[in-house]
């Protein structure tokens, strides 16, 4: 097998690679706009004052517009024998699968988009040798527009990851501290 077959293969495998590529990107943006949009929801949602749980069991309305909290009542509701702790934990698990679901958009955008770029480069070279401006033009723009998306798709989901992550300490750290207080009094 000469290397110009080879080298032919392997252009024509990456060729088909771009079709998926560019659909990935597609749905990637549907994702993130999705994902930005919960994230401006849930920001509504979360203005206000800032209370303190005080029955762990029924934490009130109050409470039912955090994610955090929401999810605690849930994993309650689901195993109600579960100690306290033993919620927490699995409320944390939740919690941070959610914030996997948009983390791993920040890695997949970027690299989708860099894929996109360099497959139609093989062309636009091509097409440069050949001085074929026309088809230089038109895989330079398919390049550049698949890099500005996926870096777009990792700016955005970065974005909401950053405020979920925060979002989630903080309703965490409010169901442990009620843990910690029923706790205490418990052991008086």
């Amino acid at each position: 097998m000469s290397s110009a077959t080879l080298q032919n293969a392997i252009t024509v495998l990456t060729n088909l690679f771009i079709y998926p590529v560019i659909l990935l990107l597609i749905l990637g943006m549907a994702f993130a706009l999705y994902a930005i949009g919960n994230m401006l929801v849930e920001s509504f949602q979360r203005k206000g004052k800032t209370r303190s749980i005080n029955n762990l069991k029924e934490p009130g309305e109050y409470f039912g517009r955090y994610q955090g909290i929401r999810e605690w009542k849930r994993q309650m509701d689901m195993d109600a024998a579960a100690s306290y702790w033993q919620l927490h934990d699995r409320t944390e698990v939740v919690l941070k699968k959610r914030i996997n679901k948009v983390r791993t958009w920040v890695k997949l955008g970027p690299t989708l988009g860099l894929i996109g770029t360099l497959i139609p480069l093989g062309a636009a070279l091509s097409s440069l040798a050949n001085n074929n401006f026309k088809q230089l033009a038109e895989s330079g723009t398919h390049s550049i527009g698949a890099t500005v998306m996926g870096l777009a798709i990792g700016a955005l989901c970065m974005i909401v990851v950053s405020h979920y992550e925060r979002w989630y300490a903080i309703d965490l750290a409010e169901v442990r501290h009620a843990i910690e207080k029923e706790e205490n009094k418990q052991a008086s």
